[in-house]
């Protein structure tokens, strides 16, 4: 009996064991759904949510070998990073997170640790989209709640709570290393002048866009413009000879630092760009003697550039005021007050002849007018119109138009959202929409018209729906061109008043008189590039 019991015994744990064998092993992780698009938010910063357990930041224990290419994990290489191709399901073997942004739940791999991964020692990276667009990082900054966020067709967006929104990159295709300040194998930045050239009536003292005292004690010679949109202070600087004379480097917040200024000047494809972001080091190591920023409040770089003996100029640019004391600072700080004068001549002489077309027509009188902008960023439709004060409404005020939207709209310091059925209400006599860069003006013109609701309203029936012009840049933003579609405005919204307004001329004198271009160059660079009767 007692032998039978022992083989019953051994019998059942066998069956056990057999069992526990048995078991289907644990689900793989389920994949992380792709998230879809969503538009910019201009929210407060996002708040880490739902955090899956922390993971420390480090590099992986290093192995015997490396694993054959064979071993690697089917699909296509959906990142590079520091070199190392990476397909999504390697991605997701990562620490992942999720993060409240943009008005969604954002979930990915966590940046730090890819980087990692990599390279444990890499100190700043620059993460780069498929359009080109880089922005830097400085990796000592980046916590467990900045993501490269998984979104739809496989597609890869930087959400990076707490760090400037030039470096939120959409569809990332690649992490490099940081840009150097010079291209490889040359000195990251050659010594200042030696020769220092004093200001004709000694030290010079002025007030820049942000109301910060800036003092030079001598003519700056190696000019660094980097921040918020710093093609709009290049277009500007390049209005001077000594401007692009002394520009020793800039940064670049889309492809290119400028798509226009090599039409104006061949150099300037080889002046030093920094990608996005730029950090202080690498903006000292151009050994700037002066820096242009664009902004009204002093920032943190600007701090750190003051605190290393770096002279920061704030230029603002967003009101018709601002832009008239920002081109007076930089005449002042280039030792050509008489080539700012000239400049404002130009502007100021247009300005006066639509007063002077206005002066005796009554508010009640004018044409009611909607400028609204028409964008798609983040793959949703945003139709919004522009601040009381900013640059677009000025340019419709200044033309003769009547701003319906000030009526109405709740005043904000930006772009305020409107939906069609408060479009509709205004029913403006005549509309104009600025399009976003990516999308195709008489597409979205076309578009316009062909929805019944939009069909209905006075402009459209009336042929008075226009695409607001452009050539490599918008016509409406605080870039010097807003003269052209101020002028542009001014033709079109009463051509009766204004006709003796020649835009084809006035082409020519903006960029032949302002940037030097003879005709033929404008011919040939510029008016291909100009949609100015899309409707």
């Amino acid at each position: 009996m007692r032998r039978t019991s022992h083989i019953s015994a051994l019998v059942t744990l066998l069956l056990l064991l057999c069992l526990v064998g048995c078991r289907p092993a644990a689900p793989l992780p389920t994949p992380i759904p792709a998230l879809p698009p969503q538009a910019p938010a201009v929210a407060d910063p996002p708040t880490v949510v739902a955090q899956a357990p922390q993971a420390t930041v480090t590099a992986p224990e290093p192995t015997a070998a490396a694993p054959a290419a064979d071993n690697k994990p089917s699909g296509d290489p959906l990142l590079t990073v520091l070199g190392q191709a990476f397909t999504q399901a390697e991605l997701e073997a990562l620490p992942q997170n999720s993060v409240e942004a943009k008005d969604a739940l954002q979930t990915g791999v966590v940046l730090a640790a890819l980087v990692a991964a990599v390279d444990a020692e890499a100190e700043t990276v620059a993460i780069v989209g498929s359009d080109g667009y880089a922005a830097n990082l400085n990796v000592a900054e980046l916590t467990d709640a900045c993501l490269l966020a998984y979104v739809e067709d496989g597609k890869l967006n930087a959400v990076l709570p707490g760090m400037s929104k030039a470096a939120w990159v959409r569809d990332v295709v690649e992490v490099r290393a940081g840009k150097p300040a010079a291209p490889e194998g040359e000195a990251a930045a050659p010594e200042k002048p030696t020769e220092q050239i004093a200001f004709a009536n000694g030290p010079l003292t002025l007030t820049d866009a942000a109301g910060r005292d800036v003092t030079l004690e001598y003519v700056p010679q190696r000019i660094v413009v980097v921040g918020r949109g710093p093609h709009m202070s290049l277009h500007i600087l390049y209005m001077f000879d000594e401007g692009r004379q002394r520009l020793v480097g800039t940064e670049s917040r889309s492809a290119t630092a400028s798509n226009f200024l090599p039409f104006v000047d061949p150099a300037f494809a080889e002046v030093p760009t920094l990608d996005a972001n730029p950090n202080v080091e690498q903006i000292v190591a151009l050994a700037p003697d002066l820096v242009i920023m664009k902004g009204i409040t002093e920032d943190k770089i600007a701090a750190a550039l003051t605190a290393v003996d770096v002279p920061v100029l704030y230029v603002g640019l967003e009101t018709v005021d601002q832009f008239f004391a920002d081109l007076a600072n930089i005449g002042a700080v280039l030792d050509n007050p008489v080539r700012a004068d000239e400049i404002a001549t130009f502007y100021r002489t247009r300005i006066d002849r639509l007063n002077k077309g206005n002066a005796k027509v009554a508010e009640e009188d004018k044409p009611r007018v909607l400028l609204i902008e028409y964008s798609d960023r983040g793959g949703k439709v945003a139709v919004q119109v522009p601040a009381r004060s900013w640059m677009q409404t000025v340019e419709v005020q200044t033309a003769g138009g009547h701003p319906v939207w000030l009526d109405a709209a709740a005043p904000t310091d930006g772009w305020t959202v409107c939906n069609l059925e408060q479009i509709a209400r205004w029913d403006a006599d005549q509309i104009y929409v600025v399009i976003w860069y990516t999308l195709d003006p008489q597409e979205v013109v076309d578009g316009l018209k062909a929805d019944p609701q939009w069909s209905a309203l006075k402009a459209v029936k009336s042929g008075n729906l226009y695409a607001f012009p452009q050539d490599i840049f918008g016509w409406d933003q605080p870039e010097p061109r807003w003269i052209l579609g101020m002028s542009w405005l001014a033709h079109h919204i009463d051509p009766v008043r204004f006709a003796d307004i020649d835009m084809d001329a006035e082409l020519i004198a903006y960029f032949g008189e302002l940037y030097g271009m003879d005709e033929a160059a404008i011919e040939r660079d510029i008016v291909p590039r100009v949609r100015m009767d899309v409707h």
